[in-house]
This record gives structure tokens, C-alpha cells and sequence, in this order.
């Protein structure tokens, strides 16, 4: 297998947060809260045994950390955080943001994204919510703070991740919430109603405003015949500003708890082009996952094909690293997927190959999604590193250890 990956750019200094780390640390996703008490000790055990270097809690779990509205737990978390580190695990800490408990979506369902179809999404996967929501927000704090109170001064934490993969998995968000912050993102930017006017042309099938109360959204399965392209750029344009400031939201709030030696990141998708990473301004790095054997429909020929680009890495490598100066991969794939109706197993070695590409792009670490197969679920036939017994390695999780 060849080594690919595009020449460096040149970068900035690399942020205090790496000075005396490894080259490149690797480690993988644990959930505690998927699995029995009796089996965390062993598992974590087993993640340090086999070579991994931290571990990463927490991006699920908001119904475990806050069961009941204004009751915090913490006591199962701050186990899973002491038996990484009896192991000589550092741990990546998370904001639950993606995944709100089913009692906040039925207090306030006014929280929930609608999409370009009409409907309001519900709760019973992830990424449902708005983030425009002001009533989710308040939630948000009061869940960040909790996490910043407790684990803030916790030298045992090594990072924190907001979020995860937030994109709403290339959809974007119509709601009430986005209508009204839509609106004034407008007002922010353009100040008058003639300079929307102006740059959307208007003029064209009178479209004309004469209040900003009456923009909405450009939507085209709304519409007999196409919105203004303008218009739809716009609308681009404020989706992304709204996940830099929900992100910045959330950066704001746990900076005040946690030492300057931690860092805080997100991890973002280079194929979701509705979030764009040189707009999210407000964090210390960015992050990357990438799946290059994505389980596409088609079994066969180029969608199919096992080993993924050669290219995929070094693209994502370039286009995140010179934004700060330092880049990670927060989930890398350890083996077959499972959301396509085939999915493949990477070829023998191709796992290695990305890792590798990881490292010559300048990574400062790679972490696996996951480390345990889960036995139930939305991605139960999702390969870890170890299989769903949690002894036997995976035949693509051997290339990591």
C-alpha cells in the first residue's frame, strides 16, 4: 500500500497544549454507560493492555449525567474517569449537547429542528435539536457548567470535545428558532433593507421586502420555482456562523472552570459542507472524523472499494491543520461500518495505511470509534476494536494493537 498524503503547509506555532506530548497519541471511544459495572474494569484494563494512550466519555450521555431536570449524577462517570487513569489513560471529556434527555424534548419540544420538508425531528437518535433554541441553550449552560464545576480542575482530563460532529448530518434547520435568528444574523450584517434587497435582487419576481419581519427562510421545496441563489448563500452562510456561535457558546462557559493547560476542540465532517471549518473561529484546534469505507449502497466499484482514498486523509490533514496550527483525528473508522445497505471490510492493512497518514499529516492524536462493538442500538453492527464479548480483537482492530 502506497503512503499518500499532500505536502505540509506551512503552520503556525503549535499550540502550548501539545509541547511535551508524544508525536502522535493514539486512543479510542468508551461508553461505561452502555456496558455492565462489572465488565468497565476490565475493559479499561484491556484498552491500556493492548496500547492505547486516553480514552474518550461522555458525548452520549446527557440522560445519564442529568437523569432529571436539574439533577446531576456524576458518580458512574467519575469511576469510568478513575479506572482510565489507574490504567495510565488520559481522557477526552465531552459536552453531551447532541444527544438532550427525552425529558427536556418533551418538556419543550420548541427545541427540536425542523427540516427542509417540514418536519420537526424527535427524539430518539441524535443531532434533533436547534441550536438557535434560546430554551435549549439554557439547558446547555446549565449542563456545561455542572461538567466545568465538577471535573474543571480534574488534572486527569487531558481535553474536552463540544459536541459531536455537529452538522445535523447535512441537513439544516428550519425552525421557528433559525427563522428568528436567521432574521437577525440579516440585521447584523446588512443593517437596512435595501442592502438584502440589493444583493438578493429582489427586484426579480417581486420579491421584494419591505420589513425584515417578512425574510424567510429560502426554502425550495417551499417555493413553485427556485429561491434566489443570493439568498441560499446567505442562508449558508448564517447555518455555519450558527454553529461557531453555538460552539463559542459552549467554549465560553467551560473555559471559565477548566486550567489553560486544557484544550477544547470539536470534531467536524470535510464531507458535511454545511458547517464550515473557517467560520468555527471560537475554539482552541479543530478536529476531524473520517470513515473512508463508508458503507455506501453500491458493493462494488469505486464506492465499494475497501481501501478508501488515498487522498481522504491528507485532504482533511491540509484543510484543518493551518487553521490553528494543530489538528487531530477524533474518530478514525477500525473496521466495518453500518449504515449502508453493504458494508465492507477495510482491506487487509488499510487501517495502518490511514493511521500512517495520520501521523505524517502532523496529527497530534488518532482516536477509534470505538473501542466495544455494541450488542444494541442504532449502530450495533458497527465493528470497535474488540468485539461485542469485549476479549476478542477484530480483524481490522489487530492493526491498531
Amino acid at each position: 500500500l502506497t503512503l499518500a498524503a499532500t505536502p505540509a503547509l506551512a503552520q503556525q506555532t503549535t499550540p502550548k497544549f501539545f509541547d511535551h506530548a508524544p508525536l502522535m497519541s493514539v486512543g479510542s471511544y468508551y461508553y461505561p454507560e452502555q456496558w455492565p459495572h462489572a465488565q468497565w474494569a476490565r475493559d479499561i484494563k484491556k484498552m491500556a493492555e493492548v496500547g492505547f494512550q486516553f480514552t474518550h466519555y461522555g458525548e452520549f450521555a446527557w440522560s445519564f449525567i442529568e437523569p432529571e431536570e436539574g439533577k446531576f449524577d456524576f458518580a458512574w462517570l467519575d469511576e469510568a474517569v478513575a479506572l482510565a487513569h489507574q490504567n495510565g489513560l488520559k481522557v477526552i471529556l465531552c459536552t453531551s449537547t447532541p444527544t438532550p434527555p427525552a425529558w427536556l424534548a418533551q418538556k419543550h419540544p420548541e427545541i427540536l429542528m425542523v427540516n427542509a420538508d417540514g418536519r420537526t425531528m424527535q427524539h430518539g437518535s441524535r443531532q434533533q435539536i436547534s441550536w438557535s433554541s434560546p430554551v435549549y441553550r439554557q439547558y446547555v449552560q446549565r449542563m456545561v457548567e455542572a461538567l466545568g464545576q465538577h471535573y474543571g480542575k480534574d488534572n486527569r482530563i487531558w481535553g474536552w470535545q463540544l459536541d459531536n460532529e455537529p452538522s445535523h448530518y447535512g441537513q439544516y434547520d428550519y425552525s421557528p428558532a433559525a427563522q428568528a435568528s436567521f432574521r437577525r444574523w440579516l440585521q447584523a450584517k446588512y443593517q437596512t433593507l435595501d442592502a438584502p434587497n440589493k444583493a438578493w435582487g429582489t427586484a426579480f419576481w417581486s420579491i421584494r421586502y419591505s420589513d425584515f419581519s417578512q425574510v424567510l427562510i429560502p426554502n425550495a421545496k417551499e417555493l413553485i420555482a427556485q429561491p434566489a441563489p443570493a439568498a441560499v448563500l446567505d442562508f449558508k452562510r448564517f447555518s455555519a456562523d450558527e454553529a461557531n456561535d453555538f460552539l463559542s457558546f459552549q467554549y465560553k462557559l467551560l473555559r471559565q472552570y477548566i486550567p489553560p493547560t486544557q484544550w477544547i476542540t470539536t470534531n467536524l465532517m470535510p464531507e458535511h459542507v454545511d458547517v464550515d471549518p473557517t467560520r468555527i473561529t471560537g475554539l482552541d484546534f479543530l478536529t476531524y472524523t473520517k470513515y473512508l469505507v463508508a458503507g455506501y449502497d453500491h458493493g462494488v466499484g469505486e464506492q465499494g472499494f475497501r481501501l478508501g482514498s488515498s487522498t481522504s486523509i491528507g485532504f482533511a490533514n491540509d484543510l484543518f491543520r493551518p487553521l490553528n496550527g494543530v489538528t487531530g483525528v477524533m474518530e478514525l473508522q477500525p473496521g466495518q461500518v453500518n449504515w449502508g445497505r453493504f458494508n465492507p471490510q477495510p482491506l487487509p492493512g488499510a487501517v495502518r495505511t490511514w493511521i500512517w497518514h495520520a501521523f505524517v499529516g502532523g496529527n497530534k492524536f488518532v482516536c477509534n470509534y470505538r473501542f466495544r462493538q455494541p450488542l444494541t442500538g442504532g449502530e450495533q453492527y458497527h465493528y470497535g476494536i474488540i468485539g461485542t464479548d469485549g476479549l476478542t480483537p477484530s480483524t481490522s482492530g489487530q492493526e491498531y494493537i
